[in-house]
């Protein structure tokens, strides 16, 4: 076969997964709540969904426990994590502290152009609060927190605050549908805007911080109604 028709059928074959694509993929559908909370994983069903050997798929796994998305019991196997109310609650308590360093640290640094996709974000954040858009308020909701997070200039941080993010995505849309949440919440962002925009940073971080703490108190409410 000459080098030519060798190098056009090498363009054909598909290219296999890496570990890290298969862990990616994987940690998606867990986020977008394709695979649900206790949903089982097998390396075999994996494996043969991506079209990659066991091994990618297993090393992919080791990651997502790491990340704390998934979780191996006895007898069991790997099963998509289910925060437990004290997790929660615990992760809510963390991404407090975290997110008012953000508020702060971004108000620090923040620039023409990332307080304009601020101000953008909440308008649409805005509009989905009033039309009972979950999906895509979260979506804008997440942008908005990314917006900061780039205004940071620290990736410890971000890298920080992304784990407790992916964590207590795996609750879904849990706290944006408790009554009256997006639209507190539309007035708690535009209040941060306001700090932000006059270069208020111990502002910015209480609000913040002030923020999470009703997100915390709503949730705590809403779960002590499930237990009864």
């Amino acid at each position: 076969m000459s080098s030519a028709k060798s190098g056009a059928l090498a363009k054909r074959v598909p290219q296999a997964l890496s570990a890290e694509q298969v862990c990616d993929r994987i940690r998606a559908a867990i986020l977008r709540g394709d695979l649900k909370p206790g949903e089982k994983l097998t390396e075999q069903d994996l494996a043969a969904e991506f079209e990659v050997s066991r091994t990618p798929v297993r090393e992919a796994i080791r990651q997502l426990e790491v990340e704390r998305l998934v979780v191996r019991t006895r007898f069991v196997g790997v099963t998509v994590r289910q925060l437990t109310p004290k997790e929660l609650i615990e992760l809510l308590d963390i991404r407090e502290v975290l997110e008012g360093l953000v508020a702060r640290l971004a108000t620090q640094h923040m620039d023409a152009v990332h307080l304009q996709r601020l101000k953008k974000t909440q308008q649409l954040l805005a509009a989905c609060a009033r039309k009972g858009d979950v999906p895509n308020y979260l979506e804008h909701a997440l942008a908005f927190r990314r917006a900061l997070i780039e205004c940071c200039q620290s990736e410890t941080l971000a890298d920080q605050v992304l784990s407790i993010e992916n964590r207590l995505r795996l609750t879904g849309s849990r706290t944006a549908a408790i009554p009256g949440r997006m639209e507190a919440s539309i007035e708690e962002h535009e209040k941060l805007l306001q700090a932000i925009s006059r270069g208020d940073a111990a502002a910015a971080e209480q609000i913040n911080r002030e923020r999470i703490q009703h997100i915390r108190a709503a949730v705590a409410n809403s779960l002590s109604y499930s237990i009864l």
